[in-house]
């Protein structure tokens, strides 16, 4: 009972609390295995037949991970009007745990990223070496997008494009941090809590990043995001603010993109 009470959202203006639903492991592997076959297709299908037609590789961002991100954003907004709660901001912000973050909720924010970069480049070299058991056959097309993503897509003319750099900074904050982070830590994890209690922060990070599988060619690839999947969904949890893993998810998101903003820019 305590497990379930500390999961429920008190909304403003309603007599009662209303209780979040519980989600166990089932509905966890639904909720987690439906998008990761979406992003599985995006990444072993979709990609590799749009490169080899010669899309551009902002139009394959775009509709490989970008409508993907979106559907993330709708489906917590969908899942939020199914609680039957109000539509109201009170009430969305007190659901999905967007309340204006403390000093202490930024303090725990911060050690978050640091114990996320932290553990990721000491357990990466590791990982690397020891773990290379083949996971994950990724199509040579989806290589060669992702290298071409990682130089900043050279092939593409983006010296003061800042339609594209407004897109991908909209794109970036809104669809894919604020879809992931809206559905995995606003709509998912506490539903979790009311279930697993102090240990959801631990299923939620681990289906999260088998979320990922269709990115991992080898075992200590898939290794080396636990680090920041796990730290992003218990900073969550433990300040009980979304907004922990807003940021946190944020800027390791930033860092795969800084290629394509740097060409922009410069």
């Amino acid at each position: 009972m305590r497990e379930a009470m500390t999961a429920t959202q008190r909304v403003k203006g309603e007599p009662h609390p209303r209780p979040v639903p519980p989600l166990g492991l089932v509905g966890s592997v639904v909720y987690f295995g439906i998008p990761a076959a979406a992003f599985a297709g995006s990444m072993l299908r979709l990609v590799p037949w749009m490169v080899r037609r010669g899309f551009g590789g902002l139009t394959i961002l775009n509709a490989a991970f970008g409508i993907l991100a979106a559907l993330l954003l709708v489906a917590a907004l969908v899942a939020f009007r199914l609680e039957d709660r109000p539509s109201t901001w009170t009430a969305f912000r007190d659901r999905m745990r967007l309340s204006r973050p403390t000093r202490t909720v930024w303090l725990w924010t911060l050690a978050a990223l640091v114990v996320a970069f932290g553990a990721t480049m000491l357990i990466a070299p590791i990982a690397e070496t020891y773990l290379g058991l083949p996971l994950v056959t990724i199509p040579a097309e989806t290589k060669a997008f992702g290298d071409s993503m990682n130089a900043g897509f050279p092939e593409i003319e983006l010296s003061g494009r800042w339609d594209v750099l407004l897109w991908l900074v909209f794109s970036l904050a809104v669809l894919n941090v604020g879809g992931e982070e809206l559905w995995w830590r606003g709509i998912i994890l506490p539903r979790q809590e009311v279930v697993f209690g102090s240990w959801a922060w631990a299923v939620n990070g681990i289906l999260w990043n088998l979320f990922h599988i269709a990115r991992y060619d080898t075992l200590g690839s898939m290794v080396i995001f636990f680090p920041a999947t796990l730290s992003i969904a218990y900073v969550t949890q433990r300040t009980r603010n979304t907004w922990s893993g807003i940021v946190v998810h944020l800027i390791f998101n930033t860092l795969g993109t800084l290629a394509v903003l740097k060409r922009i820019v410069t």
